[in-house]
């Protein structure tokens, strides 16, 4: 039977070793050889082939140890720049030579790759200042469509931490739909019960030759309100520069009509008809008057005036307006910096809005809760009403549907809290039924 047998390699150094000491081995030899035909002493011919034997082995392995040195000093630079080490330099003080072109070089790679790895540094330093400043979020995702990266936008629009969701599958933030190639458009979807319109864009990048995908979102919720706004003004700037030009008018001949009838006409049958025709007429222009300066105050309102406030105190004193309501509150109190004036008026347009709801229930309850939720403070406001039933026209303004309603209330509470920077959320309930408004305003730093 065979045996295989396997070629044992020799290390570099011991071949240099080997070959030091043949070379100087044979002429060793030869000169011991012609010592014995030379006329001396036997002891010292052996005694002079000792010493020529001695330093053949001491250069042999003088010659290792040069060469061992060199090669772990270079493996030493080498292994340190593997590590993003750039601060060791070889030695390059008495050589000349190949020996020393070689250090020079390693040198050289060395400097330019501790200024090639400050330059990423730096590069890298301000992109993440950059994707931590804007207001655009955006999330890594590797090729197992895990989540790899959320910036600090991203962290506020879904309400997470980014260490709490790295490695989870993208579909935790309901975003898998969107990793199709070049996706862009703008798309609704729901956190934490609260719907956001964003637009989003999708991208690809390598990361050691793999493809990832960048998603960016951009809430664009606030922007088309803000659009939307500006449009509302700018119409009611025209209704009441024109209604108010014929209103003055009508109002002032209607009264003027008024003593002229009451003069002339005074007694008769006539007079009671022509001055119930001017009184509606007069009392017409008036309620139109005041229908156009109450939504005047969508265009003026003012900026608020924030200072810092307990909540719990506001919302007992609110609640003591409508004594015939019956309410449930939360004990936990939290500190709110906000317009005090500016948020009552919201909250006591949303109460009322829930007693008028409750009309036919009269033991029906509103609850009041209020906690701070990452960013934000949330104050939810709950009914036992009849709920809504065009949740679509809810913020336009003009639209009610209140006999008596002018359609102002909710645009106006909801463009105060956006000055604020929060936001007003009301949806429908169905166990029970009714409806749930939720406030929303920066928690104080």
């Amino acid at each position: 039977m065979l045996k295989h047998t396997k070629a044992v390699r020799i290390a570099f150094e011991d071949r240099l070793v080997r070959l030091a000491l043949f070379t100087g081995l044979f002429p060793t030899i030869c000169c011991c050889i012609l010592m014995f035909f030379v006329d001396m002493s036997v002891y010292p011919k052996i005694l002079l082939a000792l010493v020529l034997f001695v330093c053949v082995l001491f250069c042999a392995f003088h010659i290792r140890h040069q060469v061992v040195f060199q090669l772990r000093t270079s493996t030493n630079l080498v292994e340190a720049m593997t590590a993003n080490d750039y601060t060791l330099r070889a030695n390059n003080k008495g050589l000349n030579g190949a020996l020393s072109d070689f250090n020079q070089l390693l040198n050289n790679l060395s400097k330019t790759l501790a200024e090639q790895s400050l330059v990423t540094r730096e590069k890298q330093i301000l992109l993440a200042k950059v994707t931590d400043q804007i207001d655009v979020a955006i999330v890594a995702v590797d090729n197992n469509q895990a989540i790899s990266l959320m910036n600090p936008a991203a962290e506020k629009l879904f309400k997470c931490r980014f260490e709490e969701k790295q490695g989870w599958p993208i579909k935790n933030l309901g975003l898998q739909n969107v990793l199709t190639k070049d996706f862009n458009k703008v798309a609704e979807f729901e956190i934490k019960q609260h719907k956001k319109r964003v637009l989003i864009r999708t991208d690809r990048y390598f990361e050691k030759g793999i493809q990832h995908t960048l998603i960016f979102i951009t809430d664009i919720q606030n922007l088309l309100r803000e659009e939307e706004r500006q449009a509302w003004q700018k119409l009611l700037r025209v209704l009441s520069h024109e209604i108010n030009n014929s209103i003055a008018p009508i109002a002032s001949i209607g009264e003027t009509l008024g003593k002229m009838v009451q003069k002339q006409y005074s007694g008769s049958d006539l007079d009671k008809d022509l001055k119930e025709g001017l009184s509606v007429i007069t009392e017409r222009a008036q309620s139109l008057n005041m229908f156009i300066q109450r939504y005047q105050k969508l265009a003026k309102l003012p900026l608020p005036t924030k200072s810092l406030f307990s909540l719990e105190p506001l919302l007992q004193s609110i609640t003591v307006l409508f004594t015939d309501a019956n309410f449930e509150l939360a004990s936990n109190d939290l500190q709110v910096y906000a317009d005090k004036d500016q948020l009552q008026q919201v909250l006591v347009n949303l109460i009322k809005n829930a007693w008028e709801s409750m009309y036919d229930n009269p033991t029906a309850k509103i609850q009041l809760n209020w906690r701070k939720d990452g960013q934000f403070i949330e104050i939810d406001l709950l009914d036992q009403g009849t709920g809504i039933n065009n949740m679509d026209n809810l913020f336009v303004p003009f639209y009610t549907t209140k006999q008596q309603g002018t359609g102002i209330g909710l645009s106006l509470s909801r463009q105060i809290l956006i000055n604020h920077g929060g936001d007003l959320v009301i949806s429908n309930r169905h166990e029970p039924t009714g409806v749930k408004a939720t406030i929303l305003i920066p928690a104080y730093p």
